[in-house]
């Protein structure tokens, strides 16, 4: 079974990013969840995979599995469920809060950067980028692959070869926090904004601007993550 940086394998991230979504109450108590096939489909792995994840919250007791019906949301007390959802999600919160605090050390000032070296052929590769990004959002569909290569993108632009080669290496830790099971309406649009912003600073060559349009977009989807207000 595949494994992450982490030592996590597959079953077990996608098990935590369901348990992330009942947290936030996209599936409530006593909901019945998407099938194996559409969850499958939803988080891009084996329908086996699924099943594992399934089993493995089943035995949490933060779903069950009703034999010719499907699965659902455990119906314990609140308390009792927000106890068991807790061993879940906590780490995965933990390691989220991480993952943006170096996405804040770094992006910013690779934004601030390409503003000063970024040629008009990436400038261009980045509108095409966002424009795909919003017709995306808009139909409801999953932009995690072009949020991700609108970031390598800058990095490229960066003009620094070693600093590009240092984000690709990152990219499956930073990718967590673009992760399916956190993209929503309202993150997608979040995320359209704040990266026309930082276009419109690359466009002007002022990196003062692109560094704040980058640290302003980070603290907006980072709020968004968390359920905080900025």
């Amino acid at each position: 079974m595949t494994k992450n940086e982490s030592g996590e394998r597959l079953f077990e991230i996608v098990a935590r990013d369901i348990a992330v979504r009942i947290h936030q109450g996209e599936w409530t108590p006593g909901e019945r969840l998407p099938s194996e096939r559409k969850l499958s489909e939803l988080f891009e792995v084996s329908r086996s995979c699924i099943r594992e994840a399934i089993h493995t919250l089943a035995e949490q007791q933060v779903v069950e599995t009703r034999r010719g019906a499907g699965t659902f949301v455990a119906e314990p007390d609140e308390s009792a469920l927000s106890a068991r959802l807790a061993k879940v999600v906590p780490l995965k919160n933990e390691r989220l809060m991480e993952i943006f605090d170096v996405r804040r050390i770094i992006e910013p000032q690779i934004a601030a950067r390409a503003a000063r070296h970024i040629t008009h052929r990436q400038l261009l590769h980045l509108k095409l980028l966002v424009y795909e990004q919003e017709k995306r959002a808009l139909d409801g569909e999953s932009t995690v692959d072009i949020d991700q290569e609108f970031h390598l993108c800058l990095a490229e632009a960066s003009g620094n070869s070693i600093l590009l080669s240092v984000v690709k290496n990152l990219t499956s830790i930073l990718s967590e926090s673009r992760g399916q099971a956190l993209q929503t309406r309202a993150r997608g649009r979040i995320s359209v904004r704040s990266h026309v912003a930082v276009i419109d600073a690359l466009e002007r060559g002022d990196s003062e601007g692109a560094e704040r349009a980058m640290r302003l977009h980070l603290e907006k989807v980072e709020a968004a993550v968390f359920g905080t207000s900025k």
